[in-house]
């Protein structure tokens, strides 16, 4: 079984595929492929300004799909997820790619 936690961005390129809803289906039924909720995730998609009715409309609609991907996987804050975390974001740093969703 793969368990994962999809960075902040990766929300923004799933909703923006042509098949999107089906993509989201095929992940949510994959028992072999799990999506892990993680909090400073969600709150960096729920930090999306709500200044214009198309943020607020890719806001609720990233929240949306955060939650039915999670849906019952979720991670507790700990050390070693914020040591693997700034670790990720580190390693990305240092090949010059700036990652949204990691707070360090």
């Amino acid at each position: 079984m793969l368990r994962v936690i999809f960075d902040t961005n990766i929300y923004g390129f799933l909703i923006k595929e042509k098949d999107a809803d089906e993509l989201e289906e095929k992940i949510k039924e994959d028992k072999e492929f799990i999506v892990y909720g993680y909090k400073p995730i969600r709150n960096e998609i729920r930090a999306i300004p709500k200044v214009t009715k198309l943020s607020r409309r890719a806001r609720n609609e990233l929240l949306k799909l955060y939650d039915d991907i999670t849906s019952k996987h979720f991670l507790k804050d700990s050390i070693k997820i914020t040591n693997l975390a700034r670790k990720y974001y580190d390693c990305y740093r240092n090949l010059g790619v700036y990652i949204i969703g990691i707070r360090v």
